[in-house]
């Protein structure tokens, strides 16, 4: 039985310990204390089960063995959850302190399924950039065109849903070593529309040597190509300006 409005934080981990304290440190900071929170180490070598195992009295569950990527340590994750709502956040990305308590809040008082909230990047300390609120038509998501050249990515560290929706959606797929964001958004949008809320929840650390920094491979595994103009996330741009004006964002 899912515990109501507890929420399950899935973190995959591999060779992260540059970044991985302030990650955990994130979630241990947040107002909302229904927290579930799961680390999945993918067997690193760098100093990170160490800071794992220093946290491992306020950690829910922890796990430590090779895996098969990214999504394989997630779907893990996710399988030992318990929380009515789940997200995962990465192990160089953060939350806002209250990003949780404020976005299950909404979720719960509008019987929203999947959201997503204000997204933000930093790039070192002192450099932190924060988006205007996008909005995702179905359509978009439906017809896989969250790509740069159209309609650009939803921030996954800034998204969550409901453990129903996952399981309804047939959950994610592991053998995905990029993508598998992308693939479980399509997904979820044969169920719900994603619901756009005007709360600053994760924060996307852009640095080298990242996955997501290679953009190529991402599109390659979804047989999706670059572009130099992004036209789309012009037209995103507007079509969420023209929405924030008109419709009061939740």
């Amino acid at each position: 039985m899912l515990n109501p409005n507890k929420i399950t934080i899935v973190t995959p981990v591999l060779n992260c310990a540059k970044y991985l304290e302030q990650t955990i440190q994130s979630v241990m900071d947040q107002t909302y204390k229904n927290i579930e929170y799961i680390i999945i180490d993918g067997g690193s070598t760098d100093g990170s089960l160490d800071i794992i195992k220093n946290f491992s009295n306020k950690i829910s569950y922890y796990i430590s063995e090779k895996d098969n990527g990214m999504y394989d340590a997630i779907y893990k994750g996710f399988e030992l959850s318990s929380g009515k709502y789940l997200a995962w956040l990465n192990a160089d990305d953060m939350y806002f302190k209250e990003s949780l308590e404020k976005s299950i809040n909404i979720m719960e008082n509008n019987s929203y399924e999947w959201i997503v909230g204000i997204p933000s990047i930093s790039k070192d300390q002192n450099c932190l950039k924060t988006r205007i609120l996008y909005h995702y038509p179905n359509f978009i998501i439906k017809n896989g065109l969250m790509t740069p050249c159209y309609w650009g990515y939803i921030p996954q560290e800034s998204t969550i849903f409901t453990k129903n929706l996952y399981i309804k959606s047939g959950k994610i797929n592991k053998k995905f070593k990029y993508a598998g964001d992308y693939d479980l958004w399509k997904k979820f949008s044969n169920y719900e529309n994603l619901k756009s809320i005007n709360v600053k929840i994760g924060i996307f650390r852009k640095r080298e040597g990242q996955i997501s920094s290679n953009q190529k491979i991402y599109l390659n595994e979804i047989n999706k190509k670059n572009c130099l103009i992004p036209i789309g996330k012009i037209f995103r741009y507007i079509y969420s300006l023209l929405k924030n004006l008109i419709i009061k964002p939740c």
